[in-house]
């Protein structure tokens, strides 16, 4: 059994999503149809009552952006069964996690937080026991919680789940052990598409020539080998998601299941993950909730990942978290004007090696603040030793690195960085320094020492100590 796959997987059926636009009206209209009917499946019955809190699913992609799937646009990633999702549910285009690094950025998502309030803004630090978790506050609403193969928030915060699967394809397992007569929350991690990569895992791997190089990276033979083992496990996942959601549709869950798709950070490539350029902090963002979400719409205002537990909760009939820093996606869907926001904030703390940053975003500017710009921008362990940083070691040391990638390498990053996005998508230009932008930094300014002071957010004096290699990703001695 299987859900279907749409005739188109990339770009054309992802320019047709991004070229419809999100009504007011319809918000809490479903205008989609014959799901059931489309599958060839013969489901069940549904089991609960219309009014009985919905089942809900996360799916957590690892180091995937949106730029890689083809809901978004990309013309060769294979992604039918999360097209499919946003094609009969609701498609976020501007949205962000709060950190692009992934265990912060889960233990952020799960509390509905920043991660400097969590307690865990490093890499690898176990979210506190103290810290109230989505599936755990779900639990007051009569949930059963499982999480499967990718948890990361560390074991005080794991065992307040009621289960934990540790193999991803032991999601079948959770359907077979669930009390039917619960609903339930899933968590699904992927570890794709994490390093390393498992190139030919799928049939057809990816050719060389499907491969689209982002203009942050040298277009060589080895990068582009690099970037197909990425697509490989992208597509991977995918198929494992359409298998998830069969099983769904033949239980009779989809139709009270709200489903949500996104990544905990950007793609395992240097200017991308753990930075906090686009590239870094973008996320993809599909919600599917048949009957209350509109089917193969958009919302193009800024969102956070902090606004996705409270819309978790909202979802099950449960109220938000006074400790929640977030606003309800649905808030902000229905009413942009009183609920949309006007900024995204997003931090980088110690990963692998150690650093201070913090960003807000408004739709057309990012301003980021260094505290240790003396340093350069230095990538996460298992990017500095990838073949794509490799590479451009290579050819960097032969004077051959094109411009724009050669400003990774940077003796020293400037203490503010100011990029206008309508004409510098990819951040090259830092125009923090020109005059015709000053108006813009002193705005930008403002609003970051406003959140910086909300959130008790302190700057730290001195460094951490790195523990791995910036030029080549091993481990430096104790």
């Amino acid at each position: 059994m299987r859900w279907p796959e749409t005739a188109s997987g990339n770009g054309k059926e992802g320019a047709r999503i991004l070229a419809t636009h999100l009504s007011r009206r319809t918000v809490l209209a479903w205008a989609g149809a014959g799901l059931l009917a489309a599958s060839g499946l013969r489901p069940r019955a549904a089991e609960t009552a219309p009014d009985a809190p919905p089942n809900i699913i996360w799916i957590l992609a690892d180091d995937v952006g949106p730029n890689e799937i083809g809901c978004y646009g990309h013309p060769a990633i294979r992604t039918p069964h999360i097209d499919r999702l946003a094609r009969e549910g609701l498609l976020f285009t501007n949205a962000f996690v709060t950190t692009s690094s992934c265990s912060p950025s889960r233990s952020s998502l799960f509390t509905g937080k920043y991660p400097h309030c969590t307690g865990a803004e490093n890499l690898h630090e176990p979210l506190p026991a103290e810290q109230a978790i989505v599936p755990e506050l779900l639990k007051a609403r009569g949930y059963w919680t499982a999480n499967v193969a990718k948890c990361h928030l560390g074991g005080p915060a794991q065992a307040k789940f009621d289960r934990l699967y540790r193999a991803i394809t032991d999601w079948e397992t959770f359907f077979d052990e669930r009390p039917k007569d619960k609903p339930f929350f899933l968590a699904v991690g992927f570890h794709d598409a994490h390093r390393p990569f498992d190139r030919g895992c799928v049939d057809p791997p990816y050719a060389l020539d499907q491969i689209t190089v982002p203009p942050y990276l040298p277009d060589t033979p080895e990068v582009r080998e690099d970037l197909a083992g990425f697509y490989d496990e992208i597509t991977r996942m995918d198929e494992t998601i359409g298998r998830l959601l069969a099983r769904c549709e033949h239980e009779g869950l989809l139709q009270n299941t709200f489903v949500m798709f996104l990544g905990d950070n950007g793609p395992p490539f240097p200017r991308a993950k753990t930075t906090l350029y686009d590239s870094g902090i973008a996320t993809p963002l599909v919600c599917f909730w048949p009957g209350r979400l509109p089917a193969g719409q958009r919302y193009d205002g800024l969102v956070s990942a902090v606004d996705i537990a409270p819309a978790t909760l909202e979802a099950a009939g449960l109220p938000v978290s006074g400790g929640m820093q977030g606003v309800p996606l649905w808030k902000q869907v229905e009413d942009p004007g009183q609920f949309g926001r006007r900024f995204i904030y997003a931090e980088k703390n110690w990963h692998d090696l150690d650093d201070h940053s913090r960003a807000v975003r408004d739709a057309r500017f990012k301003y980021i603040r260094n505290a240790f710009y003396e340093k350069p921008l230095r990538p996460a362990a298992d990017v500095a030793g990838s073949p794509s940083f490799q590479k451009m070691r290579e050819l960097r040391d032969a004077g051959t690195l094109p411009p724009e990638v050669m400003l990774h390498f940077r003796n020293r990053r400037a203490s503010e960085e100011l990029y206008d996005l309508a004409c510098d998508a990819m951040e090259f230009h830092n125009v923090a320094g020109e005059p015709a932008y000053r108006p813009v930094l002193e705005r930008m300014r403002v609003a970051l020492d406003q959140w910086i002071e909300e959130t008790n957010d302190i700057s730290p004096e001195d460094a951490l100590p790195d523990k791995y290699d910036p030029e080549t990703g091993e481990k430096l001695p104790e």
